[in-house]
């Protein structure tokens, strides 16, 4: 019994040897194991999303604080998970995250209520919000620096590729073929499995008795997140009519401005900040985090937009959108693990360059996706982003902490995690205020070649009135019934598709619109990182001539 206790000992498990070669090994898939999950209800709920919606019985507002709460919650606890993790020791806050993650995920699919559904996200939020600094920190505690890159590539490939390529299908699949909740049920079955494995293989960290919570900064953060989401998110709603000059938007810049003013003094005179901003002094860090930034936006954003260009303009089944979008997890995946093994042979440079060079070319080419393109189109846009973003997210990440000392590891992983999180939260977000911006002017443009007296346009009706009333069926009732019957009802139907179809299309251009603007972004951020890289091999050549 003795023996057992002791190879089941919390802080130094010895059911393997703490030195053995191939534990940090087992950690990561034990870590990859507990991120898939979280990744796959993500995408899954994106798939989903008005099946859950129609059967809570939620409106379009609800359904937004639904997703916004959830990230707000997952962006608040990141830091302090952090503190935590510094305070308590990294296994005990990733292994509290991961119950706290799996079992309110667990219950979620037995729900039936908006208010208990968001209760049970909630706390799911929490628990992902301690999962994904804390990886970080393992990971690079566990390996040596010949082998952490390597160890991040593979760790973002799996996680995030595999997670995508299952979440999409699970979400299809559960939402048209079974039932929603088993999207819930499936994330939550590995849990047994990975905490178990989490309490015999993982080894604890000493911890800092001494560490202070940084109470203030919490404040400013808290307000600064709130602030920042809630404002972007509902500037173009219903209800804020006047747009940004609203009261709601005009209190949301104040409190932004007012709390980022105070978290950057509370965080720079603070002995032990919340979130430590000096490392932004380091060049490498603050150019690997905008990097990993642009290439999270297009990443999660992705899936949203493409998904929602199939079910309501193309009008394809879940199913059959969740087939869709597997083949852009696979090449995240694929290329990912690719990246890993060519950052062993030639470094993080050229895979990160290629990648995010792919992901702005992808961004440009999408404006030529229209409402007739066929398969292969979508095909190529997702195989020239996943590529991309396979082979960037993780060098960038790597990039990012590849000159943070041992004992800023954690803060720095907080910031990374933050970035990441705040590209596809945010990234989405701002697509969304920019699709909305430019719909009215292609709907516009469209309405503009619809002539009425267009002889193009009566002839196309005309074919479309011979359709509807000789081959097409019974015509659909119209109220009021017009006196020509069902040739008048045709013609009616026919400018009513002729109208859907143009709005449809105007839907996908704002869309383009949005990822040509994220091309150039991509691209002025290639340019900074491709210039500072160079400059500092020129320097290295430099001091070896010298030498």
């Amino acid at each position: 019994m003795g023996q057992l206790k002791h190879k089941l000992n919390w802080d130094k498990p010895r059911v393997i040897n703490p030195s053995h070669p191939a534990l940090p090994w087992i950690n990561l898939c034990i870590i990859i194991l507990v991120t898939i999950p979280a990744v796959i209800i993500g995408f899954a709920l994106i798939i989903a999303d008005s099946s859950i919606q129609g059967s809570l019985v939620v409106g379009d507002q609800k359904n937004l604080w639904f997703t916004i709460s959830f990230f707000l919650l997952l962006a608040t606890i990141v830091p302090i998970a952090n503190w935590c993790a510094e305070r308590f020791g990294d296994k005990t806050v990733f292994f509290i995250g991961a119950m706290l993650f799996f079992i309110p995920t667990f219950f979620s699919a037995f729900t039936t209520n908006y208010w208990v559904m968001m209760s049970f996200r909630a706390l799911s939020a929490l628990g992902a919000g301690s999962i994904f600094p804390t990886t970080l920190t393992i990971i690079d505690r566990m390996f040596s620096p010949k082998q952490k890159s390597f160890a991040v590539a593979i760790y973002i490939a799996c996680a995030f590729g595999m997670g995508t390529a299952l979440g999409t299908f699970i979400g299809g699949f559960s939402a048209e073929i079974l039932s929603w909740p088993a999207i819930f049920l499936i994330a939550a079955s590995s849990a047994p499995l990975v905490l178990l494995c989490t309490w015999i293989f993982f080894q604890e960290r000493e911890r800092a008795n001494e560490k202070h919570f940084d109470f203030l900064g919490t404040l400013f953060y808290l307000v600064l997140i709130g602030s920042l989401v809630t404002g972007l998110a509902n500037v173009k709603q219903p209800w804020t009519t006047e747009g940004p000059r609203s009261p709601w938007m005009i209190s949301c810049g104040l409190l932004f401005i007012f709390s980022l003013g105070g978290f950057i003094w509370r965080e720079l005179t603070s002995p032990e900040p919340l979130i430590n901003i000096r490392l932004f002094k380091i060049r490498p860090f603050i150019l690997g985090n905008l990097s990993v930034f642009i290439v999270a936006s297009t990443f999660f954003s992705t899936i949203t937009y493409l998904s929602e260009i199939f079910e309501k303009e193309l009008h394809y089944s879940k199913y059959y959108i969740g087939i869709l979008q597997i083949p852009f997890g696979l090449y995240i995946g694929v290329c990912g693990s690719i990246s890993g093994l060519l950052t062993k042979v030639i470094g993080i440079r050229i895979p990160a360059i290629l990648g995010i060079s792919l992901v702005a070319i992808s961004c440009f080419t999408q404006h030529s996706i229209t409402i007739q393109s066929d398969h292969s189109q979508y095909f190529l846009l997702q195989a020239l982003r996943g590529i991309g973003i396979g082979f960037s997210l993780g060098p960038f990440t790597a990039l990012a902490l590849k000159r943070i000392r041992l004992e800023n590891i954690g803060q720095a992983a907080v910031i990374v995690t933050l970035f990441r999180q705040f590209g596809g939260a945010l990234g989405s977000i701002i697509i969304g205020l920019i699709k909305s911006m430019r719909f009215p002017f292609h709907l516009l443009r469209f309405g503009e070649q619809m002539n009425l007296n267009s002889p193009a346009l009566e002839n196309h009706l005309s074919n479309v009135d011979t359709l509807l009333v000789d081959q097409g069926g019974s015509i659909p009732t119209i109220e009021p019934y017009s006196p020509q019957g069902l040739t008048e009802a045709a013609s009616v139907r026919g400018l009513t598709e002729l109208r859907e179809y143009a709005a449809a299309q105007a839907q996908i251009l704002s869309i383009n619109d949005a990822y040509y603007l994220i091309g150039w972004g991509s691209s002025i951020i290639l340019i900074i990182v491709l210039f500072f890289m160079l400059r500092a091999k020129w320097k290295e050549r430099f001091l070896q001539k010298n030498h």
